[in-house]
């Protein structure tokens, strides 16, 4: 008889030496089926996931109505991990086909509804490929040769670069094989990721016919859904576009749910967009873009007033339970509870403090992560954001004034001018953006500032000035 559970294997066992911890603290999404997978709704102590989940089933029941929602929170606050366990149980159920897609790093730092649209045919017609049922070689190069030819001076040129004759009978072709379609996506995809000059143009010429582009996508999505049918899956399509959060610049991000709205909203197929927090800030509302949008908060380790959050606490020590051996890899309970307190609620800091006081540990030759080891670490993330807090009179009174209030930022004593509320406004949406302040329970939102930021001498000295003031 097997030793191992049959869901995991040794690698995914709960670590009890520090030499093996670091394995386990990984920040990558947990997907389906992982024993490292822990359901965190109750700690985080809001009913919006569940609302997320209900909302998709109910659209459904609905033919030809389509779900489009924003899905919002914190980076690293468990977006992917939850949305990948929610697109298991759809398919376990019958309900959805679901297609998850991540942002490509190259648009991080640009990205508009035109790019999204391409990856996405790109990625529809892989996973499909994975799902033995690929789509129909004129489905797919029509919108292909559509994006070639508005990028392109002539058919001559991409057909010669990927390699297809250029003879008469192929100039006749009205499609492309498979896989020539595929080397063409791939050949796009490289020119938009490439210099900024050549995205701008290929954004330019593709843009100058949203209405025929978002048609094209839209066919396209229409094969898509009969495919599924035929192969006896379920036929609604659920797109997860994810990673959209790691938009750096919130103008852009506002930019391609502000001015993309007609074309993110007009997909036939139920989609999934994870937009950054900040952008849910004045002066974009995005209950203005979506009818619903959702937020994924952070663990609650204290309510609203100050008091303890039992549920949120204990449910984060099962977290880290199942990734270490808590008797085996710290000396006490008590350095665990300070890690996690530290963390905020926030699963991605948590995993980067455990990793790194368990760092700490060995350099100093211990076999347990203890209290010293565990400061070390909060010290270091501390660090970190005093860097990234400059100019600090500037953050800190802000994050001070967040701190007491459990608010947003507002400029004090009715003062506020036009310019004074935008300067307010950007600086609250940086302090969202880098993670220096984290949202609790979605169905009351409050705010606070991340421990080891309210430790600093900085925040301090601006917490005793708002205070005497």
């Amino acid at each position: 008889m097997s030793t191992t559970l049959p869901s995991q294997s040794l690698n995914l066992l709960p670590a009890r030496t520090l030499a093996d911890s670091s394995s386990r603290l990984q920040l990558d999404p947990v997907g389906p089926d992982s024993p490292l997978y822990l359901d965190l709704g109750a700690a985080r102590g809001t009913k919006e996931l569940n609302k997320l989940e209900i909302h998709l089933r109910n659209a459904a029941r609905q033919p030809n109505a389509w779900a489009h929602c924003a899905f919002i929170g914190n980076r690293g606050s468990g977006k992917s991990s939850f949305l990948l366990n929610l697109e298991k149980k759809f398919t376990v159920a019958q309900v959805f086909t679901p297609v998850h897609i991540y942002l490509d790093p190259s648009l991080e730092s640009d990205c508009e509804y035109s790019d999204l649209f391409l990856w996405m045919v790109d990625q529809i017609a892989a996973a499909f490929q994975l799902l033995g049922h690929p789509v129909d070689d004129a489905a797919l190069s029509k919108i292909v040769i559509w994006f070639a030819d508005k990028t392109y001076t002539s058919q001559t040129e991409w057909k010669k670069e990927i390699g297809l004759e250029t003879s008469a009978e192929t100039e006749a072709q009205t499609g492309l094989p498979y896989i020539f379609s595929i080397k063409l996506l791939a050949r796009l995809k490289s020119m938009i990721s490439g210099s900024e000059a050549t995205r701008k143009e290929i954004r330019r010429k593709a843009q100058n016919y949203a209405s025929e582009l978002l048609e094209l996508v839209n066919e396209f999505l229409d094969h898509a859904h009969d495919k599924l049918r035929s192969a006896g899956k379920p036929a609604r399509l659920l797109i997860v576009q994810d990673n959209l959060d790691r938009i750096r610049s919130p103008e852009k991000a506002r930019q391609l749910f502000d001015s993309g709205t007609d074309m993110l909203l007009g997909l036939r197929a139920d989609v999934i967009y994870t937009a950054p927090l900040a952008i849910n800030i004045a002066p974009l509302n995005l209950a203005n873009v979506f009818q619903h949008v959702f937020t994924m908060p952070n663990v609650k380790l204290w309510q609203q007033n100050g008091d303890r959050h039992d549920q949120g606490v204990t449910d984060l020590v099962r977290l880290v339970d199942k990734r270490l051996s808590v008797p085996d890899v710290f000396d006490a309970p008590e350095t665990l509870l300070f890690l996690i307190d530290q963390s905020g609620g926030s699963v991605r800091e948590l995993l980067r403090l455990l990793d790194e006081a368990q760092l700490d540990a060995q350099v100093d030759g211990k076999t347990k992560v203890d209290m010293s080891s565990a400061r070390t670490a909060a010290k270091k993330l501390a660090i970190q954001f005093v860097r990234l807090l400059q100019p600090g009179s500037a953050y800190y009174p802000i994050l001070a004034a967040i701190h007491q209030t459990k608010r947003g930022y507002d400029p004090a004593d009715g003062l506020a001018t036009v310019s004074t509320v935008a300067a307010a406004r950007a600086f609250f949406s940086e302090l969202i953006g880098m993670g220096c302040v984290l949202e609790y329970n979605g169905d009351d939102s409050w705010y606070d500032v991340l421990p080891p930021v309210r430790d600093t001498l900085q925040f301090q000295d601006a917490l005793q000035k708002a205070q005497a003031a």
